[in-house]
């Protein structure tokens, strides 16, 4: 770590001065000293996007030595082991990709600080002279060491004001290709609004008095980037200025060539082949690799009786801009899929039918199941593990719809809508009197379950005034539920302290019935049962007596032991219970984003790149998804190992 050159860098900073930098993904170290002798600010040493290893990166950081250019290393993923790595070797900070939420930040930061205000663990390594300056580098570190996230989603900028509050993250990096990618927009740099979108992440930013970093396409665009307001401006990726550098020399000459991603050389109008016919391209050749379309299955309901799409948007241009993947659509829906509804398909997607073992008792083909959702109890996931076929949820798609919901349903309740409505309705404007509702300031929320949608449901509640929320869920550590500002307690105290009792758990055994006849009687007096989770989780025999004898003050319900609901129940008899089909957070947005993200985990599986939320990973080593992935590729091509993201 040198200490000077991260003071000066804070001082070019902080005095609203550019901070240029370069972006190294080639392994000769040559490139660094260049970048020192030219006197960059910065440098970010990419350890996924290039073929560094980690000698490599030893090399480049040994290159800024006692010079005033930051090292920053960006590794592959939010890791601690890499973390502490890229730091013990002498970066002065890290970069930390695809940082989506507070709690992922912090915890970055806890990785690259030593205790008690971190984890990193103290050794003989080069950042403290192997051990000779153990004490001045470990009282200077926690203050010094630079974590710089990349922001590059669209679920991080709908977090962007509690990411840009995160104490000891000075600097951000957005990532526009990758944002892009989440907001619909695969293979552009910045697609339709997405500049306007960056811009407003950016501003949210250097109100927080923080700054922020991107990476610069030409050298016109950089200046346009600092008048922007951009502070940590890179001006390109070391191979990417060395490709600008040589096409611009052999434009000059006659010879400029675009690249292909192929790297093969692309028929120009003199080339020929030996018999005198054109050369082609067959439309499944997908670089340099021939393999046989990749047959993707929607479920019926996804259309209606005519066929047309019952949704405005699913995510299907993703697929169908895809070239070598194939969307067949089944032709008609049951409740079940049935094996020869799989028959000849590399994936599916599932909406509402159940797949179980009798559903893949024949899937030879079929390497994965994208459930267009977050919950997967119709899924057997030990039948998709035997037959190996890999299931992927889209963790994060669902979480904001599904907790605006949730607030929408907790002021309906509190304040009587649904009554309210109804007097004017019945001519009964006198009575309204008698329907005082209350509000949501001071009452107290309890979590159970807190994933994206309990943590979503979190933050969006924390306008209102609200007392601290408790939070049960004995699989998130109490520090990171403490760090978002609720308390983490036992289920018994969540029930017997909170007015709002909201629901965000799975369904399995552990939960089935979580919430029977003993829990709803610690409950208080007059307070509130949401479920947007599911069904079965809630005993609703025991919540009607619960709700019929007063007890409670009403409930709202989503989702239900069986379903369809086709007839009436005895909850449908009370006034002081709000209903929905399992719909109540469906909107064009949410199907939209849970529809680009289960198309764009069955595009990086096509692709060899292991898809976001998977349920059952291990399914990727086992021998029979091999060979199921070996037969999809060219029979002369070895087996690609699935890549991390």
């Amino acid at each position: 770590m040198k200490l000077d050159a991260i003071r000066c860098l804070r001082r070019k900073l902080a005095a609203d001065t550019p901070a240029w930098g370069l972006w190294i993904t080639l392994q000769d170290a040559s490139i660094t000293e260049m970048a020192v002798g030219l006197g960059f600010d910065w440098i970010v040493i990419d350890a996924e996007h290039g073929h560094l290893d980690w000698g490599d990166i030893v090399g480049h950081i040994r290159a800024a030595v006692r010079s005033e250019t930051v090292v920053l290393v960006r590794i592959a993923e939010l890791n601690g082991g890499l973390i502490k790595r890229a730091l013990d070797i002498g970066a002065d900070g890290v970069v930390v990709p695809w940082i989506e939420t507070a709690e992922q930040l912090q915890l970055a930061l806890e990785y690259a600080k030593y205790p008690l205000q971190g984890r990193r663990g103290i050794g003989a390594e080069r950042a403290t002279c192997w051990g000779h300056s153990l004490a001045e580098h470990t009282e200077q570190a926690n203050d010094h060491v630079l974590v710089v996230p990349i922001l590059e989603s669209v679920e991080a900028a709908g977090r962007i004001e509690e990411l840009s509050q995160v104490d000891g993250v000075e600097m951000y990096f957005l990532g526009p290709a990758d944002y892009s990618s989440t907001a619909g927009f695969r293979g552009q740099w910045e697609g339709p609004g997405v500049a306007e979108q960056l811009l407003h992440i950016k501003d949210v930013v250097r109100r927080a008095g923080r700054h922020c970093g991107v990476i610069a396409t030409s050298q016109q665009n950089a200046l346009e980037r600092e008048k922007q307001g951009f502070r940590m401006i890179g001006t390109g990726m070391d191979a990417s200025l060395l490709v600008r550098a040589l096409r611009s020399m052999l434009a000059g000459v006659g010879r400029d060539r675009p690249l292909q991603t192929s790297l093969d050389i692309r028929p120009t109008a003199s080339d020929h082949s030996g018999d005198g016919q054109s050369a082609t391209v067959d439309s499944t050749t997908i670089g340099t690799l021939n393999v046989r379309p990749f047959r993707v299955g929607m479920t019926a309901d996804f259309y209606d009786a005519t066929g047309q799409p019952r949704y405005t948007d699913t995510g299907l241009s993703i697929l169908h801009s895809e070239p070598g993947i194939e969307v067949l659509n089944f032709p008609e829906h049951r409740a079940e899929i049935s094996s020869d509804q799989l028959q000849g398909l590399n994936g599916v997607i599932v909406l509402t039918p159940r797949v179980t073992a009798s559903s893949l008792s024949d899937s030879q083909d079929l390497l994965a199941v994208g459930r267009f959702g977050v919950g997967y109890d119709s899924v057997d996931v030990a039948a998709c593990t035997a037959a190996d076929v890999l299931l992927f949820i889209t963790s994060g798609a669902v979480d904001h719809s599904v907790a605006e919901a949730t607030i929408g349903w907790m002021l309906a309740l509190n304040h009587h809508m649904r009554t309210k409505d109804r007097l004017v309705r019945e001519g009964r404007w006198n009575d309204r009197s008698q329907y005082m509702g209350s509000e949501l300031r001071g009452r107290t929320l309890g979590i159970i379950g807190f994933g994206g949608i309990g943590r979503a449901v979190l933050r969006m509640s924390q306008g209102f005034g609200m007392a601290t929320p408790l939070v049960f869920d004995p699989y998130a550590g109490a520090a990171i539920i403490e760090q978002s500002g609720a308390r983490a307690v036992s289920l018994d105290e969540l029930l017997a302290g909170a007015d709002f009792v909201s629901l965000h758990c799975p369904l399995n055994e552990q939960t089935k019935n979580l919430i029977s006849a003993r829990e709803l009687s610690l409950m208080k007096p007059g307070a509130w049962l949401i479920n947007t989770a599911r069904g079965g989780i809630v005993d609703e025999d025991a919540l009607y007596q619960a709700l019929s004898s007063g007890r409670l003050a009403g409930a709202a319900l989503d989702c239900f032991a069986v379903e369809p609901v086709v007839s009436p129940g005895p909850l449908m008899q009370l006034e002081n219970v709000l209903l929905a089909p399992h719909s109540i957070a469906w909107t064009n947005e949410l199907f939209r984003d849970i529809g680009r993200a289960v198309c764009q985990g069955m595009v990086d599986l096509f692709h060899g790149r292991r898809p976001r939320g998977m349920v059952n990973p291990e399914v990727l080593e086992r021998p029979g998804f091999q060979k199921k992935w070996q037969r999809l590729r060219s029979p002369s091509e070895a087996i690609t190992p699935l890549r991390t993201l």
